[in-house]
């Protein structure tokens, strides 16, 4: 299944976050925020390296929501 940023249900919620935390790195805010900027194929692309992302700093995003 192709996904983007606004309608992948494993990474919007977490994207929306990082992409406008002050907690994240500023790589990781950037990064989020070109997630939402991503046509479908380079969505593709940045996909495996989100979910990377989210997973080295679970309990940031757990303690915000």
């Amino acid at each position: 299944m192709t996904y983007s940023a606004n309608t992948d249900p494993e990474l919007t919620d977490w994207l929306r976050w990082a992409s406008e935390s002050h907690e994240v790195p500023m790589f990781v805010r950037t990064v989020a925020e070109a997630a939402f900027l991503a046509d479908s194929p380079n969505y593709a692309l940045l996909r495996p390296v989100l979910l990377k992302l989210k997973r080295q700093r679970p309990d940031e995003y757990q303690a915000s929501n």
